[in-house]
């Protein structure tokens, strides 16, 4: 994985249009992909992609 490929909270939840709230509730409750490094969540563009299409076809 490139470090291009991953997206700060910010840039997810703008990616997302999501909030940052609950973008960050998702990810410490594991229900999103993500990594947290130095203490900051970090997602991988591809990773979130995949897990937005599995939202898409569960609704």
């Amino acid at each position: 994985m490139t470090p291009k490929d991953m997206l700060s909270l910010k840039e997810a939840s703008t990616y997302l249009a999501m909030d940052e709230r609950k973008l960050a509730s998702l990810a410490t409750e594991r229900r999103i992909p993500s990594v947290q490094l130095d203490g900051a969540w970090m997602f991988s563009k591809k990773s979130i992609d995949k897990w937005r299409s599995q939202q898409t076809r569960r609704q």
